[in-house]
């Protein structure tokens, strides 16, 4: 079961501007960004999360900032442990949401127990960059963010119970989003967010690296510890978790820009017998398109080589089927980001698999023009399109055992760095 619980956060003292202290995780964060985040406050959470490298002490950096903050009253650890309720409203596409986390710390927990799922591939260079950070300054800045199926809506209820509470930090963002943050410490209320969590299993929506990178310094501290209880913090990580059936729980496709050296006309030969392809003169009708086969695989392809957009759907499932790797699972089979890697990636457009994590020769984005501008630029050679995966669909390749490719979700927005901070400490 999951061991879910309260913790004494480190926050950002009451009077500091949290619009300029928070951060988006480092995965995200471009160099520009990193440079702008730098410049806009000297207490922003980017000077931890993703320090400057000079001769590599990035790490070193990171480690002199969070103590200085420490030392100087800049972050505040609280007395005393409690859930840290996050309310957090944006827009997209001209559609408000909202979407509410419960942040906490999780006892740490190997795939084999069922108990925290992963649903997505991993890569060994994020890993290895997050460990030695954590290494460094022992504490858990950007959390895992987790999903639960809450069966019964208890949870819901009990947070809704406590959401009337005054925040003990609330802000707008330069980005139009709102935030709110309310501490749940009531004992009675604890107890049972305590009890319902560990009736729940838990789905990693965003994070793999950093749980991963987790395990991997629990583990480090257990082999050289003199004596190891279970309780040591270094057994638990900050997480940020979300009911599935939340509204605000927004998923966005996200697009593969290949420069992939196969030529148009051989490229939609190959496509005889699998897909039927029907031109699209603008993108804006190419994704009227996309969002109206929903349920079904169906794919955009833009090529340097037309002006026009081509809809892809599949015209013979069993010769699809055929392509894809016989070892998964029929659900993940039908993944429409299973076909476009393994199909269109790969047999239509001549990607060979080992280049597939080559970000020179194949990358990503959740902004479909932006995707078609690298293609119309020169820069790539295509680009497929895609419908976003349904939550549903996560959870269910989770639960079989099985992971979807890289780069298969975008969960929107991400979550942000320097609401709280989670010491490994006692």
């Amino acid at each position: 079961m999951a061991d879910v619980r309260p913790f004494r956060g480190l926050r950002y003292a009451p009077g500091l501007d949290l619009s300029a202290a928070i951060c988006p995780p480092f995965d995200i964060i471009s160099p520009d960004q990193q440079r702008a985040l730098h410049e806009r406050s000297p207490y922003n959470a980017v000077h931890v999360e993703l320090a400057y490298d000079s001769n590599g002490s990035r790490y070193e950096r990171a480690s002199e900032s969070l103590l200085r903050w420490r030392q100087d009253g800049t972050l505040v650890r609280d007395e005393t442990p409690a859930f840290y309720l996050y309310d957090q409203q944006f827009e997209r596409d001209g559609v408000p949401y909202r979407r509410r986390l419960v942040f906490a710390r999780l006892r740490l927990e190997t795939w084999d127990k069922g108990i925290v799922l992963p649903h997505e591939q991993t890569f060994g260079a994020p890993k290895e960059d997050r460990l030695r950070l954590l290494r460094a300054i022992r504490t858990n800045t950007s959390s895992v963010f987790l999903i639960y199926r809450d069966h019964d809506r208890h949870v819901e209820a009990l947070l809704d119970s406590t959401s009337s509470s005054p925040p003990t930090a609330e802000f707008a963002g330069d980005d139009g989003q709102t935030h709110a943050v309310r501490r749940i410490d009531d004992p009675r209320a604890v107890e049972a967010l305590t009890n319902s969590f560990e009736l729940e299993t838990l789905y990693i929506a965003d994070g793999h690296h950093r749980y991963e990178t987790a395990l991997a310094y629990r583990d480090g501290r257990r082999a050289t510890a003199s004596e190891w209880t279970g309780n040591e913090p270094e057994n638990f990580a900050l997480v940020a978790l979300a009911s599935s059936a939340d509204p605000g729980l927004l998923v966005l496709p996200i697009h593969r820009v290949a420069a992939a050296g196969v030529p148009l006309s051989e490229a939609l030969g190959r496509m005889a017998g699998l897909f039927a392809v029907e031109e699209q003169p603008f993108l804006d009708a190419l994704e009227a398109r996309l969002v109206a086969t929903r349920g079904a695989p169906a794919f955009g392809l833009a090529s340097a080589e037309s002006e026009d957009i081509y809809l892809l759907t599949i015209s013979h499932p069993k010769a699809v089927d055929a392509l894809l790797p016989l070892d998964r699972s029929p659900a993940w089979r039908s993944l429409d980001y299973a076909i476009a890697n393994h199909v269109i990636l790969q047999h239509v457009l001549g990607l060979e698999e080992s280049r597939v994590s080559d970000y020179n020769t194949l990358w990503f984005t959740e902004d479909a023009a932006e995707a078609v501008r690298d293609v119309r630029s020169g820069r790539a050679r295509y680009a497929v399109l895609m419908n976003p995966v349904p939550i549903t669909r996560v959870l269910d390749v989770a639960d079989a055992g099985e992971r979807m490719p890289q780069k298969s979700t975008f969960f929107y927005p991400k979550v942000p760095t320097g609401l709280v901070f989670n010491p490994l400490e006692d």
